[in-house]
């Protein structure tokens, strides 16, 4: 008798998939990042992918920003 794919058995209760729409949110912000020409713009829009990133894998934002950068 095989497991069914819906049994609790099937996947592990520690396994959290990050959300795709987030990630795709993230992936917007980025490309625009490099796309702007505005100086002020890119940063901020990366900041803004960058919560996004935390958003789906349900870190904190202040964990992925960027230890270089002045804020």
């Amino acid at each position: 008798m095989s497991a069914s794919p819906m049994s609790a058995g099937s996947i592990p209760a520690n396994t959290a998939e990050p959300s795709y729409f987030y990630l795709l949110m993230a992936k917007s912000c980025f490309r625009r990042a490099v796309a702007t020409s505005h100086p002020k713009a890119g940063g901020t829009l990366r900041q803004i992918g960058r919560d996004y990133l935390a958003m789906a894998n349900h870190f904190p934002s202040a964990e992925l920003r960027d230890p270089w950068t002045c804020h």
